[in-house]
């Protein structure tokens, strides 16, 4: 069973630097990360925001 939301670590090829992009199963695009420097630093906070969403709390301020 494919996951319903999947983490993509992309590359600038202006910039060099890194960021990732949480997609969904249809591929829409739900969200994206600021640039990092090191692609090391992208992939901990993917891992630190897998370790931690689930507990998210939802907070409307509009």
């Amino acid at each position: 069973m494919e996951a319903l939301v999947k983490f993509t670590i992309q590359k600038s090829e202006k910039t060099g630097q890194y960021w990732f992009r949480i997609v969904a199963s249809n591929g829409n695009i739900l969200a994206s990360s600021e640039q990092y420097a090191q692609k090391s630093s992208a992939v901990s906070a993917v891992e630190s925001i897998k370790q931690r969403a689930g507990d998210a709390e939802v907070v409307d301020e509009t």
